[in-house]
């Protein structure tokens, strides 16, 4: 299912996060910010890069998704 702009957008004000990154989460099935407040960064780089059929989420992609995770936890604050 895809990720409804109001999500999209909520997902971006996230550091490092952009529109590519959020592709590859809806790739593995995340559709909103609250799916990711007990995420794993780890774990999602590996369930991204298994989903694209290679490495491609790097040290760098893990930081961002680290950023992104912060962000949904603190985001009913």
């Amino acid at each position: 299912m895809p990720i409804e702009d109001s999500e999209r957008q909520r997902m971006m004000l996230a550091k490092s996060i952009g529109p590519r990154m959020v592709g590859y989460l809806q790739e593995i099935g995340i559709e909103r910010l609250d799916d990711l407040k007990t995420a794993d960064a780890q774990d999602l780089a590996l369930r991204i890069n298994a989903t694209l059929g290679r490495r491609h989420i790097n040290r760098t992609g893990i930081r961002a998704l680290e950023s992104l995770i912060a962000h949904a936890r603190s985001s009913d604050r």
